[in-house]
């Protein structure tokens, strides 16, 4: 079969236009880092990028509320420190008049004391993190305390997710650590008869006030301990969620990027199929000439 310049000229339009096709395939991926930029250039990993991309998208999620409860509870243990140091206080003017050799105005100077610290206490007790009271359960938006003492929070304890389905208490039960509800030492209302006590220069009700305090800095500490638990279990949750969305970074980059020495092979590949491409159709088309010429 006689091969006509009508022939090689479709040959080199198709060779050709395969030849720049495969180049300009290589060339994405080789200046881009990108293997997969749609999900036909492979649907496989695309579906698997999509998963991976759900896992680190979840990991944040809980990283991110984990460290917000964190931070919160820390205020929360803050504001505890303060009321323990207020309590020591405490103890040691009811340890003082309680004892004997003090006058009426002296305890009555007490007293005032007392009332102060009780004031810095509900200070301390209404304390906020991010604009959200942290001592009144789920009831976030006002103050846990009025200025009598009498708690207006809830008793529900707000949950955080710390891993995929696994669920940490995130708020301090307020009513419990400082009113005793449920058979503890209301520290308020104690604060309250020891400054009636001492305003009536009753030194034995005063020396009395020693075990209450006693029990209410215990109180407070319990409160402090389970706070301490639950920031553990939140910082560990924060590192265990950075864990994950790093390895499905990791994950994602391996299905979608391209690996630099095999994408520049590839596109070195591609410029040397496209210029033999070029060169093959040149010398078609001389020889076509010459058998023109000589015929």
């Amino acid at each position: 079969m006689r091969v006509t310049d009508a022939m090689i000229y479709g040959n080199a339009v198709r060779d050709g236009g395969a030849a720049k096709s495969r180049l300009e395939a290589a060339i994405g991926p080789a200046s881009t880092g990108v293997r997969v930029v749609h999900p036909g250039d492979d649907p496989a990993a695309a579906g698997l990028a999509t998963q991976v991309a759900s896992v680190f998208s979840r990991a944040g999620s809980i990283g991110s509320g984990a460290q917000a409860a964190a931070d919160e509870l820390g205020v929360a243990d803050t504001a505890f420190n303060d009321v323990t140091n207020a309590l020591a206080r405490v103890t040691e003017l009811a340890t003082q008049f309680g004892s004997a050799g003090y006058t009426a105005a002296q305890r009555a100077s007490a007293a005032d004391e007392v009332a102060t610290l009780k004031k810095q206490i509900l200070s301390a007790l209404n304390t906020t993190a991010e604009g959200r009271y942290v001592m009144g359960g789920t009831l976030d938006g006002q103050p846990p305390f009025d200025a009598a003492g009498n708690y207006l929070g809830d008793a529900n304890v707000r949950q955080v997710e710390v891993a995929p389905g696994v669920w940490q208490a995130a708020s301090v039960r307020a009513d419990v650590a400082v009113k005793g509800v449920g058979g503890g030492i209301d520290i308020l209302a104690m604060l309250d008869t020891l400054q009636t006590d001492l305003r009536a220069n009753n030194q034995a009700g005063v020396a009395a006030a020693l075990t209450p305090l006693s029990a209410a800095t215990d109180q407070v500490a319990t409160a402090r301990a389970s706070i301490g638990l639950s920031m553990n279990a939140f910082d560990t949750a924060v590192t265990s969620s950075r864990a994950v969305a790093t390895d499905a970074q990791t994950r994602a980059s391996h299905l979608l990027e391209a690996d630099a020495i095999e994408a520049n092979t590839r596109l070195a590949q591609a410029q040397l199929a496209l210029q033999a491409t070029l060169t093959a159709t040149s010398q078609g088309f001389k020889l076509t000439l010459l058998n023109y010429l000589s015929s």
